[in-house]
């Protein structure tokens, strides 16, 4: 069950230049019969994204509810993982490993679920547990 990091997210917009890469990876693993996964911790990183670039609650909520669609368009589905235990381990991880605050929820949110994370992101290969898919695959 690979969970999909918030470039994959962004790259879901037909304007991303990593567009075609990311719907390759998606079908790919559709095909293999995976199922995708777009944990909490993606969403609101795309939706504070947005809002630090100071796009408009409007504008936000359309970007949120196209993304819900090209999500489910794309055979993935919105999982919940945040809880105390959830940033307990993102914290460890943040010090330990080095990631961003983000990253670190990202991985914390795909090593709750099966450490399976699609991310042209290189910083997760240094988390024990995590098996990232390359956007470029």
């Amino acid at each position: 069950m690979p969970v999909l990091d918030t470039e994959i997210l962004f790259a879901l917009n037909p304007k991303d230049r990593k567009h075609e890469a990311a719907l390759g990876v998606l079908k790919g693993l559709r095909e293999d019969g995976k199922e995708i996964l777009v944990p909490d911790t993606a969403m609101l990183e795309f939706q504070i994204v947005l809002k630090s670039i100071d796009k408009e609650p409007s504008v936000i909520r359309a970007a949120i509810l196209a993304l819900r669609r090209a999500i489910e368009a794309n055979g993935g589905r919105e999982v919940g993982t945040i809880d105390s235990g959830l940033i307990a381990e993102q914290c460890e991880i943040e010090e330990k490993y080095g990631l961003t605050y983000f990253d670190s929820l990202i991985a914390a949110s795909a090593l709750r679920l099966d450490g399976e994370l699609v991310s042209g992101d290189r910083i997760f290969d240094g988390v024990p547990g995590i098996n990232r898919i390359p956007l470029s695959s």
